[in-house]
Parts: C-alpha cells; sequence; structure tokens
C-alpha cells in the first residue's frame, strides 16, 4: 500500500505555553509516573490469621503483626450473620463483609452459604451464594466472586473453585476458572493450567508449620480479598474444622 504524502501541509511544532515555574520530566510509558497493579502482574500479598479465641481471629500483614480486620464467628449455627469481618481499627464500623451459613447445609433447594462484601447491613445488600462441587474422593466449592480485572475498572464477578486438601491436607487453593483476561478461548486448555491461575493459597498452621498464612494475588480489589477471608471459613466450616 503506497501514500501520497507530497500534497500535505509542512509538519509545523506547536509549542505550548508553559506555566512559570513548570517543569518537564521525561517519561519512559504511556502510564507516565502512574502506577498500577494487576492481577496479570501475578504479585501476591501475604497475610497471616492469628487465632484470638474459639470464634475470633484477626488479620495481619507478614511484615507487619498490627492487625488490620478482625474476624468474628457466631456459635449458634441459627444464625444468618454466623462470620463477619470488622475493622481493626474503628470498633463503631457495621461489618464490613459477612458470610451467612444456611441452617440446612445439605439442601438441595438452597445455597450452603450466601456472602456480601459491600454494605451487608443495608436491606438492598447483594448476596452471592458458595456452593459444593467435586467428587467423593474430592471435596471442593465454587463461587463467583467480584474481582477487578482491568486496573481502574469495577469489579465483576468471576468464577473460582476451592481446592481443599489436593496437595496437602494443611493447603487450600481458590483456582481460577476458565480463560484469564484477555486471553482467547482457542488458546486456553483446563488440563494445562499452572499456577499462574492460582489466586490464593491458605497454609494451615500445623504442628511444623507455626502460623495461618494466606497469599493472595495483588490487584483483584478489596471484596475479592474478603471474599476469599471469609470463604475460607465457610469451608472450614463446613469441614468441621478450625485455623489454630
Amino acid at each position: 500500500m503506497s501514500s501520497n504524502t507530497t500534497d500535505l501541509p509542512p509538519y509545523s511544532e506547536k509549542h505550548l505555553v508553559k506555566s512559570p515555574g513548570a517543569t518537564q520530566t521525561a517519561v519512559s510509558r504511556i502510564a507516565g509516573s502512574v502506577q498500577t497493579c494487576s492481577i496479570r502482574d501475578f504479585q501476591v500479598d501475604y497475610l497471616t490469621i492469628v487465632r484470638n479465641s474459639p470464634t475470633s481471629y484477626h488479620i495481619a500483614l507478614t511484615v507487619d503483626p498490627t492487625p488490620l480486620y478482625l474476624v468474628e464467628i457466631g456459635s449458634d449455627a441459627s444464625k444468618n450473620d454466623n462470620i463477619q469481618i470488622f475493622s481493626a481499627s474503628d470498633a463503631t464500623l457495621p461489618a464490613l463483609a459477612v458470610a451467612r451459613l444456611s441452617a440446612n447445609p445439605r439442601s438441595k433447594s438452597e445455597a450452603p452459604a450466601t456472602i456480601c462484601t459491600a454494605s451487608p447491613h443495608l436491606p438492598d445488600a447483594q448476596w452471592r451464594p458458595l456452593t459444593r462441587c467435586g467428587s467423593l474422593s474430592v471435596e471442593a466449592y465454587q463461587t463467583s466472586i467480584p474481582i477487578v480485572t482491568v486496573p481502574g475498572r469495577a469489579p465483576a464477578p468471576h468464577q473460582f473453585s476451592w481446592r481443599t486438601g489436593v496437595l496437602a491436607k494443611s493447603f487450600y487453593q481458590l483456582w481460577w476458572d476458565g480463560p484469564l483476561p484477555l486471553v482467547p478461548s482457542s488458546m486456553f486448555m483446563h488440563d494445562q493450567r499452572g499456577s499462574e491461575y492460582v489466586f490464593a493459597t491458605v497454609a494451615r498452621k500445623t504442628a511444623s508449620d507455626k502460623e495461618n498464612i494466606i497469599e493472595i494475588r495483588r490487584g483483584g480489589g478489596l471484596d475479592f480479598e474478603f471474599s476469599v477471608v471469609l470463604e475460607l471459613f465457610v469451608v472450614l466450616h463446613f469441614k468441621k474444622e478450625q485455623l489454630l
């Protein structure tokens, strides 16, 4: 394909008027100095869950023991707001995220648990189910979690699956289902998924491992991170287990 540039007017550079004292900074990318973090960067954060009592825990970074959030577990299985996340810095705030456990977890007509990660105290709060799946030998759970897939965009629900006891009894993993963002379906092969599809790994405290650690994919947003914590406790509840 050819083009004729002989009829184009000569290029004339336009200079913007600089304000007094303005300085020009060289940039090496379109985004300039703006820093973003995407789930496709495959970076992770490390959290620790510390047990305060049989029904109370707090969450902190592994690099800083300051409690960031509190997790309260209701002792009455008939209550709707069994597992709640609160701010550790302001006890006057209502629960930030809640998981409600069904009184009939084996029912086929209702989900064994529903989860809300945005203003659960409001009457129009949005609740989403966590459901059981898998085989007799491998118990798994499916969930649709709000997650930020493109920096600057609102979180959108995506399907995930929890795997428990596959690697070892003390390890739980949250797997992304389907192709990753901006990956064509034709390039996706379910049986060849690698570690890039693991969005959270939980290593439970044992006799040899001295703390509960969550390795969680960075960039997914707070709804995603709250969901991981709540769903972990829901899965533990179904398995009749607790974090030490």
